[in-house]
């Protein structure tokens, strides 16, 4: 079965999940209690390096080598490159410096990458808001919606106890698990100085992740505002939404004490609120999170103008967090499953649902857990306060905790007393409010209907198998996606991006791996060569080269010695200082540079079914993909309009074959 996901950002991540062995608690209120704590490793944690000047230009160049046919604009290029870096980016870089060493509590990137989120204008949905969806829980009767909601928000909220009391277990990355997950390490990590603990973690090949993304995971939520969002938390919070139908109900899931109350009692109100007649509400106000920002802030703000939608606004704001309750949603009847589900968990918008259905989503929210009629599970997520490391590591545990521990099952009793414990959530809204409501409903069935997603599940190749001919995996998938754009646009090189995680250290996000390299696209002119000869050896010499090249660009990346996020740092100084936009930033081929034509990420799980995000442009693909011992797996997304997603993933198909005709030649 297909395992892909990919978490967006611009903006993506991908990182490697924790292999360790999870201790789960036996009290009904905590999901584990580590003897390590949760920010054991904080204050050891190493900054992010800011890479030379120097380094970054030669960088940028050779990736832009690829992208550029004509030497002429090229060389234009190089000499603006070279009067930055002489000039007012070695200026820039000083400052930039000169300031991280101010600031050593956080990265040099934190803030810049912050206030690009929160200033960004554009929908949420489908723009920035991933999804991941899980897999069937082993036990099929523990599949039902109801039961399998109730035990996911159990297990989401024994995940936050532990974290909230500092025992949820540090994120840590184990080169050998089975050398440095042991009893043996965690005591060693206990008798290190918190301040040196980083580096003695090191002599076990076992690195500790930051986690400063955890704290806002529940209980926080992205507003609205005119020029600039701004996210907000609420540690006391006690409540969850609850959408049906468009209808929002709260549920106080913690006592007054803040211990989770009784499985029966969680069970009972998703058992109510499932089943309650009410009707879909036509003017439920969820679309308004799909509208650009600056309009959905003003809405809003008019909303707030009535004391009784101010409160509710507030409660939903305030909530852990959100729980979609499809019940109109059946996607087994379509003639492609898979394709449906992802429409409904990327935008709530599924083709299957009855007409003029109102979203039943609240993309404002850090994260929703989404539920439906049949069977199926997922998670989306807002992207402004995190890459989705704390996402990916909730979703692993909450999967895990609720298939072991079954706190709802078929024989648990309703208690129907709970439903007076339920409240809904009625909006009292004025007529210019439901138009906005109704405009926002036609732009978001326009903006979903021109979108197209396709995938594929490849099983002629493996991780294992790429490992066995001594090949990158991730490299060769990223060959196979510049193989396949080269086929469908004659000849041409696409701009690039992949995901790479730089949460090994303090505060570190995301940098690019620019996966179209020379390499590549000299590997994409010998394969698809019509006119010349090739000898296999010659061949696989360029598979390797392009599988060397991949590996040294993800380890810069992971290291922080990429260059995109060191450039667009030196970009937001000089915004931030009033100074004019250098050149470098306004030449053509920087910007052609940065329209990511595919933008790409991969993540493995053994819990997911299938995730995605939407292109980064308007005539690019969205990329994500997955590889485990069985298999390969692709999605694709794109608009209809603008782009050829099903041949796209046809020639990365196409591909694959010739790769794999090549290594078995």
């Amino acid at each position: 079965m297909l395992i892909v996901f990919v978490i967006r950002s611009g903006r993506d991540l991908t990182i490697p999940f924790t292999t360790c062995r999870r201790f789960f608690s036996d009290d009904y209120n905590y999901l584990e209690k580590s003897s390590l704590a949760t920010n054991f490793f904080e204050k050891s944690l190493p900054s992010l390096p800011i890479p030379k000047l120097e380094e970054t230009c030669q960088r940028y160049l050779e990736a832009l080598e690829p992208l550029i046919e004509e030497k002429d604009k090229y060389e234009s290029t190089v000499k603006l490159v070279n009067t930055f870096k002489t000039g007012i980016g070695q200026t820039l870089h000083k400052e930039l410096v000169h300031n991280d060493k101010l600031n050593r509590h956080t990265s040099y990137i934190s803030e810049p990458w912050f206030d690009m989120y929160l200033s960004a204008r554009t929908p949420l949905p489908i723009n920035y808001n991933p999804f991941m969806a899980w897999k069937p829980d082993p036990t099929d009767e523990q599949n039902d919606p109801l039961i399998r909601a109730s035990n996911m928000i159990i297990s989401a909220l024994r995940f936050r106890r532990s974290l909230t009391e500092n025992v949820l277990a540090p994120e840590i990355y184990h080169m050998n698990p089975k050398k440095s997950d042991t009893d043996w390490y965690r005591k060693v990590m206990k008798m290190s100085p918190s301040r040196y603990s980083w580096y003695a973690s090191l002599l076990f090949k076992a690195f500790p992740l930051d986690m400063s993304q955890y704290q806002s995971l529940f209980a926080s939520t992205r507003i609205p505002c005119k020029t600039k969002d701004r996210l907000q938390k609420y540690p006391d919070s006690k409540h969850i939404v609850l959408l049906k139908k468009g209808c929002y109900y709260t549920f106080q899931v913690l006592d007054d004490s803040g211990n989770l109350k009784s499985p029966e009692e969680i069970y009972s109100a998703i058992n109510y609120v499932w089943n309650v007649p009410d009707d879909y509400d036509k003017h439920s106000i969820g679309i308004l999170t799909t509208l650009e920002r600056d309009r959905w802030a003003g809405c809003r703000e008019m909303i707030n103008k009535n004391p009784v939608d101010a409160e509710n606004l507030n409660l939903i704001d305030s909530a852990l967090f959100v729980v979609c309750l499809d019940d109109d949603i059946n996607t087994m009847n379509d003639k492609d499953p898979l394709i449906e589900a992802s429409h409904n968990f990327l935008h709530g918008n599924a083709r299957s649902s009855v007409e003029r259905r109102p979203i039943n989503r609240w993309f404002d929210k850090s994260f929703s857990l989404i539920f439906t009629q049949d069977k199926q599970c997922s998670i989306n997520f807002e992207h402004s306060w995190g890459d989705g490391v704390a996402v990916l590591r909730l979703f692993n545990d909450v999967y895990t905790d609720s298939s072991k521990n079954k706190f709802v099952n078929p024989s648990t009793k309703l208690q129907p007393n709970v439903q007076s414990q339920v409240k809904k959530l009625n909006f009292v809204l004025d007529n210019h409010i439901k138009s906005e409501i109704d405009a926002a409903r036609d732009t978001y069935n326009s903006i979903t209907s021109n979108l197209d997603l396709n995938y594929c599940i490849y099983s002629r190749m493996s991780r294992n198998y790429f490992k066995k001919n001594k090949l990158s995996p991730d490299s060769m998938f990223q060959l196979a996606f510049q193989m396949a754009y080269y086929k469908i646009s004659d000849g041409k090189t696409p701009t690039t991006y992949e995901a790479a995680s730089t949460a090994g250290f303090k505060h570190g996000r995301t940098e690019t791996v620019r996966s179209a390299t020379n390499q590549t696209k000299k590997a994409c002119k010998l394969i698809h060569s019509s006119t010349t000869k090739h000898s296999n050896d010659e061949l696989i010499q360029a598979l390797t080269d392009c599988s060397k090249k991949h590996s040294e660009l993800n380890k810069n990346a992971a290291m922080g010695k990429g260059f995109d996020r060191h450039l667009f740092a030196l970009k937001y100084l000089a915004n931030k200082n009033k100074i004019s936009t250098p050149e470098i930033f306004t030449d053509q081929n920087y910007i052609h540079a940065n329209h990511f034509t595919l933008s790409t990420s991969s993540l493995y799980g053994e819990y997911f079914v299938g995730g995605g995000f939407g292109p980064v442009v308007d005539d690019g693909y969205g990329l994500g993909y997955g590889y485990t011992n069985q298999n390969l797996g692709v999605f694709c997304s794109s608009y209809k309009a603008h782009s050829k997603g099903a041949q796209l993933v046809e020639a990365i198909v196409a591909s694959l074959d010739q790769i794999g005709d090549i290594l078995e030649k």
